[in-house]
């Protein structure tokens, strides 16, 4: 699907898939966290609600990359328990640090700690939705092919029932 995103015309594509390809530079590590209960982690920042996530610092690896950027936005700790899929961006027009063509990748992890909610680094708020609910705080998971994409292998990898992640 293609989208205007900063005035720059980008096309987004959804894989499903437990690898990513390794000659395509990561922009994006993102994390499905899961609680107990099977709801999601959902972090409210300057742009709306999302999923816990950001970019990878000084040569981090992906999944230090998940768990830095969940806790410093939610203030859980995780434990990664497999990659879902990626989105494969090509954005001819970028002339950031990103590049023109990368991927961003997301994780289903369990959380396996909470800490008292501060609000620090970006982020205003946390809650924890179920699946069915998230659609209601991050309107694309359901408007667009790629965030339905997302949601369906989500839930294929999870049995459809969030609850039953064992780590």
């Amino acid at each position: 699907e293609t989208h205007i995103f900063a005035g720059r015309r980008i096309h987004l594509e959804w894989h499903e898939s437990d690898t990513y390809p390794n000659d395509i530079p990561v922009s994006q590590v993102t994390g499905f966290c899961v609680n107990e209960r099977g709801d999601i982690l959902l972090v409210k920042n300057r742009r709306g609600w999302g999923f816990p996530g950001g970019h990878p610092e000084g040569g981090e690896t992906v999944l230090e990359t998940l768990k830095r950027e969940v806790s410093e936005e939610s203030n859980a700790e995780i434990e990664p328990i497999g990659l879902v899929g990626y989105v494969e961006v090509n954005d001819p027009e970028n002339e950031g640090i990103e590049g023109k063509h990368y991927v961003q990748l997301r994780y289903l992890a369990k959380v396996t700690g909470l800490r008292e909610w501060e609000g620090a680094f970006e982020t205003s708020e946390r809650i924890f939705a179920p699946l069915e609910d998230v659609s209601k705080y991050v309107p694309w998971i359901t408007s667009s092919p790629v965030g339905r994409g997302q949601v369906e292998s989500l839930g294929r990898s999870v049995g459809g029932n969030p609850s039953q992640i064992s780590i």
